[in-house]
């Protein structure tokens, strides 16, 4: 579903970015980066509050707002919305935003790194959706899979440990997939991969970053190791996360 752009106020929606990140500058926060998958979304919502001549979070026909920018494309762990209405224009909506504390609160979120902003306008009113988010790394399954084994290695190099060969086992991404599929961590089919040593399953929101359990299958006897990893929502995590798999020789 496309938003319409011809009915949105472009310069209003860039004047509330700016109103925005003036806002968390004033109060020593980092400024928010356009997304212009958040902008869809926001648009959307928009759009449809002003249909339906309502103004709601959740509208009727329309799913849950991180439903809503997963749908869009964007992957993230953390998401907020603000809503106004009004005759007054851009600085009288921004400035009843941040006099009212739940509004306030989601614009100096520290928390947020990300914002899209749809205004609609429709005669002399003006319909405003604000989404925030907190965006999450972006990498495909391979990019994601050298990650962690970048990792991988300075973990081994801090601890004087051989550095494990990566090797291929492309089985292991489906297998990583598969754990989305069914938002079940499982090693049981890696195991039974021949030459295979040990295993370890688990999700992050940035591959970069090993897991605790990372000692348990990394030693001085590892020679090699392989690495499937699949970037999915889920039932438990629906603004997605990175399913991974590691075995080790």
């Amino acid at each position: 579903m496309q938003a319409k752009s011809a009915e949105f106020d472009a310069n209003a929606e860039a004047q509330l970015v700016a109103l925005t990140n003036q806002a968390r500058a004033e109060n020593g926060l980092p400024p928010l980066t356009t997304d212009p998958r958040l902008t869809q979304a926001a648009r959307l919502h928009s759009e449809r509050m002003a249909q339906q001549s309502l103004i709601s979070h959740q509208l009727e026909g329309e799913a849950l707002l991180l439903k809503r920018i997963t749908d869009e494309g964007l992957p993230s762990d953390g998401v907020g919305e603000n809503l106004a209405f009004g005759n007054q224009g851009v600085m009288a909506a921004h400035d009843g935003l941040m006099h009212s504390p739940p509004h306030r609160r989601t614009i100096l979120d520290s928390h947020y790194d990300a914002i899209g902003i749809g205004v609609l306008r429709e005669g002399d009113y003006i319909y405003v959706t604000e989404d925030f988010a907190r965006k999450l790394p972006e990498y495909s399954g391979p990019q994601a899979e050298a990650a962690v084994q970048a990792a991988i290695e300075g973990y081994a190099r801090a601890r004087g440990l051989h550095v494990p060969l990566r090797r291929p086992e492309l089985q292991l991404r489906e297998m990583a997939c598969s754990m989305a599929r069914h938002d079940k961590l499982k090693s049981g089919d890696a195991m039974l991969l021949p030459g295979v040593q040990g295993v370890l399953a688990w999700t992050a929101a940035d591959p970069a970053k090993l897991p605790k359990g990372i000692a348990q299958v990394l030693s001085g006897q590892t020679s090699g190791d392989a690495l499937g990893a699949c970037f999915a929502p889920s039932k438990s995590h629906p603004g997605g996360l990175y399913w991974l798999v590691m075995v080790t020789y």
